[in-house]
């Protein structure tokens, strides 16, 4: 039996494609990031993309594992911290505000937070400190394989794919695009594409020197 709720949505999605006026496709996608042409071999955390398929839109939001990787770190050590300082998160939070960046037409996904007035240097030593040791403890368990899950607004399929690829340019997008669509439309799957991987602590290793992660992990990653 069909779902009255997403069938609605979809009508709408469809309904707002037929009705849509505007023109930023480039070649088939919406380009929405100005790429550093000056660092083609910058590593990738996070993109998205916009394309038709068939008589609706399809937002698709990318993301790398090794951005999933360095959350769940993030995630531990605050877990960790709030449990000695007897402490949510969630109080912690209260003295930051979150900085979104824009998923889709109506959507938002909070990418970093920003320090509001707490001063409190121990506070924030003991969590860098803790950051540090989960990313170099032998038995950090942490491991990220490629995701995709499907949605619907009332404007568009939504997309969320976590996947090891990179994107460094719009030829790029268009590569992330293409798989999209061919993952949408049944003709492949992440397990076919990527079979066997997962970004682990050794990856994150391997790809940043000591000094890289000592910022990576004292401070939000803003690309």
């Amino acid at each position: 039996m069909k779902n009255r709720h997403i069938e609605e949505l979809k009508r709408k999605a469809k309904l707002h494609h037929k009705n849509a006026r505007d023109r930023h496709f480039e070649n088939g996608i919406v380009v929405r990031h100005v790429y550093d042409i000056e660092n083609p071999e910058k590593l990738s955390w996070w993109d998205d993309v916009l394309f038709i398929l068939n008589d609706y839109r399809v937002n698709v939001a990318w993301t790398h594992p090794r951005y999933v990787y360095k959350s769940m770190v993030d995630e531990s050590a605050y877990s960790a911290l709030a449990k000695t300082e007897n402490q949510s998160k969630t109080d912690f939070m209260e003295g930051h505000s979150p900085n979104y960046r824009k998923v889709g037409k109506s959507r938002k996904k909070i990418v970093s937070y920003s320090s509001m007035l707490r001063n409190d240097d121990a506070y924030f030593e003991a969590l860098r400190a803790e950051r540090s040791r989960i990313a170099y403890d032998p038995d950090n368990a942490i491991i990220i394989t490629p995701t995709i899950s499907v949605d619907w607004s009332n404007w568009s399929r939504y997309v969320s794919i976590c996947a090891p690829i990179e994107i460094r340019g719009v030829e790029d997008l268009h590569v992330l695009a293409t798989l999209t669509k061919r993952i949408l439309k049944r003709e492949t799957s992440l397990s076919l594409e990527f079979p066997g991987y997962a970004y682990s602590q050794q990856n994150w290793h391997t790809e940043f020197t000591l000094n890289d992660q000592i910022g990576l992990l004292s401070h939000a990653v803003k690309m």
